[in-house]
């Protein structure tokens, strides 16, 4: 039994939330858990040789690669944000999200020593705990997609509890240092750098909004396997 049966509005409500950021986000259809995987390695590893050889960069196209880097890391959460299928993928786009973050930040106006491992401390611990959550709930039942609302909490409440401590940790709720490395973050951009500041801000945005969305669906609702009838919202 779905979700929908009880809660027929729901499909609704998400048709028409944010209108725009769905559409572009479904245009990042090609950004399967593959491809992710080898764009993400080979770019961001010449994203930080570049920040090593940072002097050797022409300042023209220096000036240019934060808003570069965040961009990307905006694409990366705005994909976890519509993803419809993979909730372990969903999880590690929010993660790579945070990575791209530290470094589009670490051109614009190098962090000085112990600031990006405060920041991204919180992120890697909380990514971590969640992604073993996602795949020990994998191995268990099998079908964790984020097409439907499984409701696991009923059969699997510690992993539920744990999972959401590490949605709070990823998406920087003062629980991590990451709550402090992402006000630390937007000290290190300036006035003027208007996209920039609004390429991160939206990246936190929708950090919360896609990690809250995978324990939805995920853990919430009725038992994908419930074998007791349950009441319809007009009864």
């Amino acid at each position: 039994m779905e979700f929908r049966a009880y809660y027929p509005h729901a499909g609704d409500v998400w048709k028409g939330y944010c209108p725009p950021l769905r559409w572009a986000g479904n245009k990042l259809s090609f950004l399967t858990l593959n491809n992710v995987v080898l764009f993400f390695v080979p770019a961001y590893t010449l994203g930080l040789l570049s920040l090593y050889y940072e002097e050797m960069i022409p300042p023209a196209i220096h000036e240019k690669l934060p808003i570069l880097f965040a961009l990307i890391g905006l694409l990366m959460v705005l994909k976890s944000f519509t993803e419809r299928k993979l909730a372990r993928m969903s999880w590690l786009l929010v993660i790579m999200n945070h990575l791209w973050v530290a470094l589009a930040v670490s051109f614009n106006e190098h962090f000085t020593y112990g600031q990006p491992p405060l920041y991204l401390s919180g992120v890697f611990v909380s990514g971590i705990l969640g992604y073993i959550c996602l795949q020990r709930l994998k191995s268990h039942e099998g079908n964790i997609d984020l097409d439907q609302f499984h409701g696991h909490s009923y059969k699997h409440p510690m992993i539920g509890f744990v999972f959401l401590v590490s949605c709070l940790g990823l998406a920087g709720f003062p629980i991590t240092p990451t709550f402090i490395g992402e006000d630390v973050i937007f000290t290190h951009i300036h006035e003027d750098q208007v996209f920039l500041a609004s390429f991160v801000a939206l990246s936190f945005i929708l950090d919360g909004l896609a990690l809250i969305r995978i324990y939805a669906r995920v853990f919430l609702g009725p038992h994908v396997r419930s074998q007791y009838e349950m009441a319809y919202r007009s009864s």
